[in-house]
Order: structure tokens, then sequence, then C-alpha cells
């Protein structure tokens, strides 16, 4: 520092610099000098202390020693500044193309960084959900995990693109402007210092406050997500019922909530940054009174009190951006806790006997048998209770029953969906507990009444990705009875198909759907109410695809219509989650128990 005082860079007095060749005390140069009588000025000056030598051949002039020199003079001695500038201007140039390209290769590498980390997120979290239990999906809504997926992760994005690309610029400049501070003057330094506690609470006060608003914010856009993926998926009852007002009303009321706590962010910030603003102004009084004491008393110059305004200036412009990263960095942190959490739910992978790693070298044959088996969706609600069969293989076991006395239950049991509370269930013996899931359930498939339907391809909706055989594809067609009306589409079977299938009557998705399954080969079948609400002439194609689709495999049948399960070799009656009778079509109708009810309740209704 005494150096710079010394060569007027921190002195209150005024400098100019001056080019010459170098001289001494006694006159003597280097070099021959044209003018004699600007040596001897100079050397007189130098003598007299108007210029000091910093160099050879460098000079600094002070304002008094200005005067002993003619403008000529003056000129010949600026006489390389212009070479000096020309030097300085391609100098500094160079340094911001450096600074460009720099820039240009930080950002490029940050963002490309982050796309790929949130391509990962993305995909380990759509992996993570489609791997979780049945009964998560019992308890959450579409809509909410879409929004996990999108929304909450493209937030994360925002705080890789927006936030970390520049934060390291920012406190980086914030840390140097500091120490460039108290090292141009100590007192002013501490002045502006005085602001920092401030700044430092003021900080942890806007993180719980606007962290607590960004968590609401999350769970009010999932909401609405999730009521507008509902609503449109039953776009038709609205329409069918005339809900609409009703239903934009119910919108305009998640809508407002939505709203509601995205502004209690706004007034957050609202008040943050302003008050990053006061303080800044309030570091700018505080220099402007204290240096102007301190010029007062010769201890500054004025061109140093205003370049540490100018410091100041620079240190909360970083700040100032910091508060808007913080803000980022907030909405981020919700978004992660949510995800955070989603990944926290337990894959079905994870639960006992479920490691895909995990070898298997049996072949399931397909006997099936519940012994004693208890489950509840919920504590002491039990919907099974002491249910307990054998189903041999290559056989059909029809399972009848009012609504909700358990059939569709005991087919997700079969295929692990659920974890049942007592009892056991095998396949050829062995536990399915120990029977890795995929492997079992890769053996097992399953027609339900309600088809579901990809926006792919025929094509991919009967082989769902799987390794795609021509010969195989047209047998199970054929033998579906599917083939006929898929002939007739303008694509066949690469014909693209509307979302759910709705451009498909109910009797074409539940053929794909046995197509589907014929495809996969599978070694047990459940059929679950397959031919509800079909037409008649529909309902003999489908009954006789189910024929073709049931041999050689052990079947488990569930329908109301008793009428399709004439030919099965045995039928369970079921009521109140318990077996009540058991035989096959005409032992329980000689029995004139429950199957005799039932059977003459709905050919009564015929």
């Amino acid at each position: 520092m005494k150096l710079l005082v010394y060569q007027g860079i921190f002195s209150t007095e005024k400098y100019t610099l001056a080019d010459f060749p170098e001289i001494d005390n006694t006159g003597n140069t280097e070099n021959s000098l044209q003018n004699d009588s600007l040596r001897a000025k100079l050397q007189r000056s130098v003598t007299e202390g108007y210029v000091k030598k910093i160099s050879k051949s460098r000079f600094l002039i002070s304002k008094e020693g200005l005067e002993k020199f003619r403008i000529g003079e003056l000129a010949q001695l600026r006489a390389a500044d212009m070479k000096h500038i020309v030097l300085y201007s391609f100098l500094v140039f160079a340094v911001f193309c450096l600074q460009f390209a720099a820039s240009y290769l930080q950002i490029l590498s940050l963002m490309k960084l982050s796309q790929k980390a949130m391509r990962d997120l993305r995909c380990d979290l759509f992996e993570h959900i489609i791997s979780l239990e049945l009964s998560f999906f019992d308890k959450s809504q579409i809509g909410t995990l879409v929004n996990r997926v999108t929304n909450d992760i493209e937030v994360l994005n925002e705080l890789f693109s927006s936030v970390l690309v520049t934060l390291f610029q920012d406190m980086l400049i914030l840390s140097g402007i500091t120490v460039i501070m108290f090292v141009t003057n100590v007192t002013l330094g501490l002045v502006v210092a005085i602001t920092f506690p401030a700044l430092i609470v003021l900080s942890m006060i806007f993180r719980f406050k606007v962290r607590s608003a960004y968590r609401l914010i999350r769970t009010k856009i999932a909401a609405m997500n999730a009521f507008l993926n509902e609503h449109i998926s039953g776009i038709r009852i609205i329409q069918i019922f005339v809900r609409e007002t009703r239903q934009t009303d119910k919108f305009y009321t998640v809508n407002k909530e939505a709203f509601d706590a995205n502004m209690k962010q706004v007034y957050v910030y609202g008040i943050f940054r302003p008050l990053i603003e006061f303080f800044r102004w309030f570091a700018i009084s505080g220099a402007l009174f204290t240096g102007a004491g301190m010029i007062a008393s010769n201890r500054i110059s004025y061109g140093l009190l205003v370049m540490f305004l100018s410091y100041i200036g620079t240190f909360f412009e970083p700040l100032g951006d910091l508060a808007e990263k913080f803000d980022t960095l907030q909405s981020a942190t919700a978004a992660g806790e949510k995800i955070l959490n989603l990944f926290n739910v337990g894959a079905v992978r994870e639960l006992p006997g479920n490691n895909s790693d995990r070898q298997y070298d049996k072949c399931l044959d397909g006997e099936i048998r519940f012994d004693n088996v208890w489950f509840s969706y919920k504590p002491d609600q039990w919907i099974l209770k002491g249910v307990s069969f054998t189903l041999q293989k290559n056989k059909s076991l029809a399972i009848v029953g009012e609504t909700g006395s358990g059939k569709t239950t005991i087919a997700n049991l079969l295929s692990r969906f659920y974890r049942f509370q007592k009892g056991s269930i095998t396949i050829d013996g062995t536990d399915i507990t120990n029977i890795p899931y995929q492997f079992l359930r890769s053996n097992i498939a399953t027609v339900m009444q309600d088809v579901f339907l990809f926006s792919r391809t025929i094509e991919e909706n009967i082989t769902l990705d799987d390794k795609f055989n021509q010969t195989v594809f047209d047998s199970v067609c054929n033998i579906s009875h599917c083939d006929t009306f898929i002939k007739s589409l303008p694509n066949k079977n690469r014909e693209p198909v509307m979302e759910r299938g709705v451009t498909f009557s109910t009797g074409q998705r539940q053929l794909l759907a046995i197509a589907r399954a014929l495809y996969f080969d599978p070694a047990i079948l459940i059929l679950d109410e397959a031919t509800s609400n079909i037409d008649t002439e529909t309902e003999r194609l489908i009954q006789d695809a189910i024929s073709n689709l049931v041999k050689g495999r052990t079947s488990l049948i569930i329908a109301h219509r008793l009428s399709t399960i004439r030919n099965a070799d045995n039928i369970i009656v079921l009521d109140g989650g318990r077996i009540v009778e058991q035989g096959d079509h005409q032992s329980l109708l000689a029995a004139k128990g429950a199957y005799f009810d039932l059977y003459n309740l709905q050919f009564e209704s015929v």
C-alpha cells in the first residue's frame, strides 16, 4: 500500500505519467536528447521534487510540476501514450474475448451437465414409480405423480440452468469486492460491514418463509394437475350430465388456491428484494457521510471515495442477483423434497423375496393353492376371511359372488399386487413370496373387463414392446378373432390407437386384450369379467377366443354372468369374503344354495 501511495495511486496528490529516456541527478542521459531544455527541466524537477522517477524512462509529474512545462514539451513527454492506449485496448479486447470463450464453455458444460442430470432423474423417477405397489396408486392421484416427473423436475432444472451457472461467479465477486474494500480503506469497509449481520438475519428469515410458501405452491399445483387429469379423463360424464359450469366453478376454487399460494411467495420475495436495496443505500449513505469527513481531514482523496462507492454498487449487484437465485433455490428445495419423498416410498423389488437379480430355476406348471388367506386394505376391515381352495394344473376355477365379495382381490393377491396378512398362497408348492415377482408375473396374464390400451399402434399394444414375431402375432390375432377388424383398418396392425382405445368398441378392446395374453403364452390365466357389457355376437366371439386361450393353461375366471362359466371345472361362491359354496355348475345348482339363488336371480332378470 505504501508503494501505491508513493506512486500516487492512493494518494491525495495528483500526478501525470510521462515517458522519457533515463536521466540522473547530474543531468547525464543514456541516449542523446534533442531537447536540452526539456532534459534540464526534468532534471531540475526531479531535484526539486515536482517529478518522481518510477522506472528507467517513466516519471510522475505533479500538478505543480506541469506548470513548468510548455504545451509542446508536455506533448513530447506524452508522445508514447497513444502507443500504450492501442496496446492496452488490444489487451482489454483480448481479455474480453477470452472471457467470452470461457463463459460460453462454462455455461455450455454446466447446462449440458444439468440437462443430463434432469434426464437421468426423470428416468429414475419414472422407473421407481412404475415399480411401486398398487396400494400406493390406490392412495395417490395420477396428476400429482405426473407433476412430480414434469413440473417439479423442471423446477430443479431451473436451479441448475439459471442459478448454479452464475452462483460461483457471484460468490467470487462478493468475496473479492469485500477484500478490496477493506484493503482500500478499513474505515469505509467497516461502515459497509455493518450491514452484514442484518443481511444474514434477513436471508435466514426469508429462507424459512419462502420455503414454506413453495411447499404449499408445489402441493397446490399438484392438486390442480390432478384435478385437470381426472376431469379431462372424465369429460364424457361431465358433458353427459351437463356439469360443465359446476366443474368450472370447482376448478376456479382449485386454481385460486394455487394463486393464493403463489401470492404468499410473491409477498415474501416482494419484501426481500427492496430490503436488499435499502441496505445498499444505507451502506452508500454511511460511506458518503464517513468519507466526507475523511476528505475534509485530508485522509482520503475525492477519487478514492468515488471508487469506494462504485465498489459498494458492485458488491450489492450480485447480492441482488443472489436474492433472486435464493428464491429459485427455495422453490427447487421444496420441489426436491416432494421428489425425495416419492423416492422414499418402497418399491416392489425392495420387498422380501423380490430381488430381481435372484435366479429362479423352476418352471411354473400352474397348480395354485390358497390356504386360510386373510386380507384387508385397511386395518380390521377384512376383505377375505380364511379363503382356502386348490386349482389344479390346466384346470379352470370360476369365482362368483356379489360386488365387493373379494373376487378381484383373489386375482390381485395371486399376482402379488398386494400383501396378504394371514395364511399362504403357493404355486406348485412354492410360497409366492419366495418367487421373484417379475418371474411370477411373467407367467401370469390377465384379461380385464376395463381393457387399457396405450396411445401406440395395435402391434405395440399386443406385444407391449416385447420382441416381435410376425408368425406368433398373426396366430394370436387369428385365434382371438381380432384379425378381422384389424385387417379392415387403413394401417392394419400398425394402426395408431387413440388414448385408452376410445375409437374401438368394448368388444374390440377385449379381443385385443385376449390377443395380448395369448402373445405372452402364460402358464396361468386370469379372466376378470372379460365378457361384461358386450353384445351377444361379440360375446360369442369372445367366448370362442377365451376357449382357445384357456386350453392347456391354469385359468382363474371371475364373472358376474354365470352363463359364461358353466363349463368351468370348479366354481367357488364368495359371500362377505368367505367361500360359502364350492363345486361344478350342475352340483351347485342341485344343492340349491347361494349359487342356485344367484343363477335364478340372473336368469329371471333376463
